[in-house]
Order: structure tokens, then C-alpha cells, then sequence
């Protein structure tokens, strides 16, 4: 009986440690912790209400910060969720954001890792844009791996080594920028010509 109850409890914890570390995991082209790709827009009730977003023609942004020790919004972490119709009633997850470094894939990188790590645990990593803040303090670059449904994005100052800022899931085979584009700025890999 005392081997029963060592035995249970073992497995408890072992699976009480391994929730914990499946709400923090990214898994390339299918989810962001709890938060699973092609789930009906129903499901990220999970996370209450959302602190921002924005929404038009059938799509829609969702976007909740991390909270400071008093409960007010830190808006230096957050976790964004884009949502599109499918059917005529329902909206689907279709694409993740996430910049908080307590997000780790299972290779080990996340917000916060560098350049190398990154193209050491995914080799299938390319560059597809590149931008430049207006007063070009700051370039943006995002790094896909179409194949797998993942994308790291890099911001640095022009003195600094790349650093991972923000990890994005999606449907492998598509495309980060398939949806809707965050950035505003010059895009240095397709400029514009006047």
C-alpha cells in the first residue's frame, strides 16, 4: 500500500510539473501554450477578456498583457491571437504572437534568444522582411520557417546583436505576414519606388 501511494503520488506530481511546462511551450504550426491554432475563437475565453485588439471584415486581433504585482497592465509582455471566419458564424485562431521569454519552444529558444540559437534550432529559418523604424533607430527582421509554422522576429539598435523579440505561429506551409502586418515603417527588402 506505501508503494501505492509513492507511486501516485510520483505520478501526480510528474503530471502536475508536465501541465506546467505545456502552458509555457511553443510548438511550431500548432500552438502557444494552451492556445491552439484552427481552435474556434470560443476557446481563448480561457484568458478572459482581452486587454486591446481590433477587429474588421471578418478577422480580428486579440491581444492580453502580462499584469504587474498591483493587477495594472504591463504592457512589456503580451500574447496576441489573430482569428479569422472560416464558416459563415465562426471565427478560428490562425496565428499566435508572443513576446514573453517564459515561452520556450522545445529546442529551448524564444523571446530573448539570439540569431544563432535560433538558426541552430531551426536550420530552415529564412529572412522575408526587413524594416527600419522611421527614425531609424531600430531595424525588424523576421526570420520563417514556412515548413514548420514559425517565425522569430528581431529588433535591435544599430549597435546591438539581433535578439529575438517575438515568436509567431501559424499554419505551416502559409506565411507570418499572411494575415495582417504589424509594422510601420520602411521595408528595406521591398522598397517602394517612387
Amino acid at each position: 500500500m506505501r508503494y501505492l501511494i509513492l507511486f501516485l503520488s510520483t505520478l501526480l506530481f510528474t503530471l502536475e510539473t508536465s501541465a506546467q511546462q505545456s502552458a509555457w511551450t511553443i510548438v511550431p504550426g500548432q500552438r502557444i501554450g494552451q492556445i491552439k491554432l484552427e481552435a474556434p475563437a470560443q476557446s481563448l475565453a480561457v484568458l478572459g477578456k482581452p486587454d486591446g485588439g481590433d477587429a474588421a471584415m471578418m478577422k480580428a486581433w486579440r491581444i492580453w498583457y502580462s499584469r504587474k504585482k498591483d493587477n495594472s497592465i504591463d504592457s512589456t509582455h503580451m500574447l496576441a491571437v489573430f482569428t479569422a471566419m472560416r464558416t459563415q458564424d465562426t471565427q478560428y485562431v490562425k496565428q499566435i504572437r508572443v513576446n514573453s521569454p517564459k515561452f520556450r519552444t522545445t529546442k529551448g529558444v524564444g523571446a530573448g534568444s539570439t540569431l544563432s540559437a535560433i538558426k541552430k534550432a531551426y536550420p530552415g529559418v529564412k529572412l522575408v522582411r526587413l524594416y527600419e523604424t522611421a527614425n531609424k533607430a531600430k531595424r525588424i527582421a523576421v526570420y520563417e520557417d514556412t515548413q514548420q509554422g514559425i517565425a522569430f522576429e528581431t529588433a535591435n539598435s544599430r549597435s546591438r546583436k539581433p535578439v529575438c523579440s517575438m515568436v509567431v505561429i501559424f499554419d505551416p506551409g502559409e506565411s507570418a505576414a499572411g494575415y495582417l502586418d504589424f509594422h510601420v515603417g520602411f521595408d528595406l527588402m521591398n522598397p517602394v519606388a517612387p
